[in-house]
């Protein structure tokens, strides 16, 4: 998830998981646990992950976009504030929000594994990724990267703000004064999931393939690097077939929203569900795994086997 229009990618991630819910019981027809993704965040998709890997329902995450409107989440425009401190919301309450949804959790509640309790969340798999861009470490993963950091463990509102913090934008995160938006180098870093497979929600179309907005990084704030490149990688067509698109214009994230909460979030669900609803079980099974959609492993391997064309079939391409 990638984007900083949060209450539409919120409203996105909530989509995607009651979509693929649904599609599960429609196929398994018998009582499941609920679904327990593993989630990457980028910028505002940050946000989003966290609910996911909470398991927060519609209904939860609709009332705190509503309680939590985006002009009050960012607060006033400041140009002084730009010129003096290089923070163009100086009065933003990101925190505010990310304590809505993670309250006081910390990485280590996001542990996928019980029986690691104890052990230091850098160590044990999370359900909870979230890149952040070091000024001097460059790209890190949280929380695999903590002790890059010194860090043992971190609140997740904290990581929240700093994963959000576009750089000129918003302030930094407590303690993190240098640790900003995970987005800075690798708008869409898809390929923490490789080789596994993933669902990609984007915030704008398959365009552009490149950001150049790095290249202005050191006049936004003095510890940061130009960036040259910051790839959006959808020339690959798989990847692209893998994605979900909001296809909002280009940039659209630093606007205020002309939709109130409530819309934002309603677009962004029927965005996902739409999309996942009009895909068959073959071409699911290239984004999730088969128990995702209560197919019987064998089951699964027939339906993708069924779905090559012959030459596939000849030839053994994947």
């Amino acid at each position: 998830m990638a984007g900083r229009s949060l209450t539409l990618m919120v409203g996105m991630a909530i989509g995607a998981v009651d979509a693929l819910a649904a599609r599960r019981d429609q196929n398994n027809r018998q009582p499941a646990p609920a679904l327990q993704p593993v989630v990457v965040g980028v910028s505002g998709g940050a946000i989003a992950a966290a609910a996911i890997a909470l398991g927060m329902t519609r209904d939860q995450a609709r009332q705190i976009a509503i309680d939590h409107p985006e002009q009050n989440v960012l607060g006033t425009k400041s140009f002084r504030a730009l010129l003096t401190r290089r923070v163009l919301y100086p009065q933003a309450r990101i925190r505010e929000l990310a304590h809505a949804i993670v309250g006081d959790r910390t990485f280590a509640d996001f542990a996928l594994d019980p029986k690691t309790f104890g052990q230091q969340p850098h160590q044990t798999p999370s359900s909870l990724l979230i890149p952040v861009f070091s000024a001097e470490h460059g790209t890190l993963l949280l929380p695999r990267d903590l002790p890059k950091l010194s860090l043992s463990d971190l609140p997740v509102a904290d990581a929240l703000v700093a994963a959000t913090r576009i750089p000129g934008a918003l302030p930094a995160a407590a303690g993190l004064k240098d640790i900003f938006d995970g987005g800075c180098q690798y708008r869409v870093p898809h390929d923490i999931f490789a080789p596994h497979p993933a669902l990609v929600l984007d915030l704008y179309g398959p365009q552009p393939y490149d950001s150049r907005g790095g290249l202005m990084f050191p006049l936004l704030h003095p510890s940061l690097p130009a960036i040259i490149h910051r790839p959006r990688p959808f020339h690959d067509k798989t990847l692209r077939e893998s994605t979900i698109f909001a296809h909002q214009p280009y940039g659209a994230a630093l606007k205020a929203p002309a939709r109130t909460s409530e819309e934002l979030f309603d677009t962004g669900y029927d965005i996902t569900t739409t999309w996942i609803c009009s895909r068959t079980d073959e071409q699911l099974l290239n984004i999730v795994d088969s128990q995702v959609l209560g197919l019987p492993t064998e089951t699964a391997a027939r339906t993708i086997e069924s779905s090559r064309s012959p030459d596939e079939v000849v030839h053994g391409h994947s």
